[in-house]
């Protein structure tokens, strides 16, 4: 479903690990760990990579969609998407992820997206990024995320 109303949003998390290792599980892993089954536009069998200046999905038919172009690449601290999801006239967003080192080799990991609401009948068939689901989904893969008090 395409968005009716959107709001800015943001989401931290860290992770035990070096901040290289924390862009590299985001970036160069994807494909392990994005969520396809629930968060795709092909569904299950799918599989998602970032290519040159591109987010994609890939079905298992061969055929694929651009989700995202990447607007700013610089590793391992900060990448930025202008997700699109391939139909620009539908509306579009940025999301921004900051990889931030903290205490003893940890990577505070900030992610800033516009969270979407969905047109109440939902007929098109389009999907809204869940990214509490995928972001829950990505610290999981990367050995959870922890709490600093």
């Amino acid at each position: 479903m395409w968005p009716s109303t959107s709001k800015a949003a943001e989401d931290t998390f860290v992770l035990d690990i070096p901040v290289e290792q924390a862009f590299d599980g985001f970036t160069d892993a994807v494909h392990l760990w994005w969520p396809v089954e629930d968060q795709s536009v092909f569904g299950a069998g799918s599989h998602v990579a970032v290519l040159r200046d591109h987010l994609v999905e890939e079905s298992e038919d061969g055929e694929d969609i651009i989700w995202a172009d990447v607007q700013e690449w610089e590793s391992p601290r900060f990448i930025k998407f202008h997700w699109t999801l391939g139909q620009e006239q539908h509306g579009t967003s940025d999301v921004e992820i900051h990889f931030d080192p903290v205490e003893d080799g940890m990577t505070r990991v900030r992610i800033s997206y516009e969270q979407v609401s969905a047109d109440a009948d939902g007929s098109d068939g389009s999907f809204i990024c869940d990214w509490s689901l995928i972001l829950a989904r990505y610290a999981r893969f990367m050995g959870g995320a922890l709490k600093l008090d």
